[in-house]
């Protein structure tokens, strides 16, 4: 079971959907682990799937996102003042 995790996550890049959600793309298909649409987690033989074991939501390859990996890949809006929030 191990073994096939590794494998996984060696050749496939984490994804989200339109932000929300939690996916792993590989060249020949989507594994989900977290649903966009209800937030829930789908267990790893279900996640294979690459549909909601829960809700059923089948994601759209339009809806996929490369998960940033680095804070400063937020673009300009990371640089909003915050300190007029607390007032």
């Amino acid at each position: 079971m191990d073994d096939d995790t590794a494998t996984l996550t060696t050749s496939s890049h984490p994804v989200t959907f339109r932000g929300r959600g939690l996916g792993l793309r590989s060249s020949e298909r989507l594994t989900l682990l977290v649903c966009p649409l209800c937030s829930q987690r789908n267990g790893e033989r279900m996640a294979a799937f690459g549909t909601c074991v829960w809700c059923g939501y089948e994601p759209s390859r339009r809806d996929e996102e490369p998960v940033a990996g680095e804070p400063s890949s937020a673009g300009p809006s990371s640089s909003r003042k915050v300190s007029n929030f607390n007032k």
